[in-house]
């Protein structure tokens, strides 16, 4: 008997029972439901995976009528999610199960926390421009781009109309810097319960470097806007013009909105939300046309 369909999976286990072998009657379910609408696989960090908090992957998907796996984790980096093992096994299963689109969401922690502590353990006091020079020279970026250029090499071969969609960030606030995400019910909903460190990651690093919180806001919109973006998400399309997307973020909500950032690098649900706008734009025209209407 086929599992019945639902439209967020968690794991591959639920998925795979719910679309059933080739050529059985739940396969063939499975693929008509889905002539007209999408299936999307969302792999992520916290932006994607935040547990019952409504990220960013929970504002796309809630706009969308199909269906979805979640996979990834708050606090993973590039580095230890977009392995080549790992890229290999989620594309092969992408090919199998009729996907269409993969979103991801990762980068940012490998730039952050204990990774940035290192370029900077012993170094005297810079300006925001030559820290971010700085990150450029330990190759911060160049790793980031190898872990992308990972995952394409493995999802170009899913499927002729298959697609990957990355995202940036937003522009960080210097109200926002240096704010620890507030653990309580209220400001996460029950994901206050389960969740570990929320913060900062930046702010106690880059203090001593750069003195104020300015110009700390200045080196994460270099850093995290302007420079994943051009460094990262531009060379990765750039390479695989047609099959990789992403949604530039760094013109998106008010460095004086205290409602857009729920910490340093986190957006509230309402900045989320806002966000979701300008990434489900992207993911429409993403898809192939008889799916689109499915997407608001």
């Amino acid at each position: 008997m086929a599992m019945p369909l639902r439209r967020i999976y968690d794991n591959w286990g639920q998925l795979n029972a719910a679309s059933g072998a080739p050529r059985s009657r739940a396969r063939r379910e499975w693929e008509a439901w889905l002539e007209r609408r999408p299936l999307v696989a969302y792999w992520g960090d916290s932006w994607f995976t935040t547990p019952l908090y409504r990220n960013l992957a929970w504002h796309s998907f809630s706009r969308i009528d199909g269906m979805s796996i979640r996979l990834g984790k708050p606090g993973l980096t590039a580095a230890r999610m977009l392995t080549p093992a790992a890229c290999a096994n989620n594309a092969e299963r992408f090919a199998s199960r009729g996907f269409d689109l993969l979103c991801v969401s990762a980068g940012g922690n490998d730039c952050l926390g204990e990774r940035l502590a290192a370029i900077f353990a012993g170094r005297g006091r810079m300006d925001a421009d030559a820290a971010f020079d700085a990150v450029v020279a330990h190759g911060t970026f160049e790793r980031l781009r190898a872990r992308y250029a990972t995952l394409m090499a493995q999802m170009a071969g899913v499927g002729d109309h298959f697609r990957v969609l990355g995202h940036g960030y937003a522009p960080p606030s210097r109200h926002a810097i240096g704010k620890p995400g507030a653990l309580t019910v209220r400001d996460l909903g029950l994901a206050a319960l389960v969740m570990g460190t929320v913060g900062p990651w930046l702010w106690p690093v880059m203090q001593p470097v750069l003195g104020s919180k300015a110009e700390a806001e200045r080196f994460a919109q270099r850093l995290l806007a302007e420079g994943f973006r051009d460094q990262v998400l531009a060379p990765t399309r750039a390479a695989w013009p047609g099959q990789f997307a992403y949604a530039d973020f760094s013109a998106v909500g008010s460095r004086d909105d205290a409602g857009f950032w729920y910490d340093e690098i986190h957006p509230t649900e309402a900045g989320f939300g806002l966000l979701a706008t300008g990434f489900n734009a992207l993911l429409r025209r993403a898809l192939p046309p008889a799916k689109r209407g499915a997407v608001a």
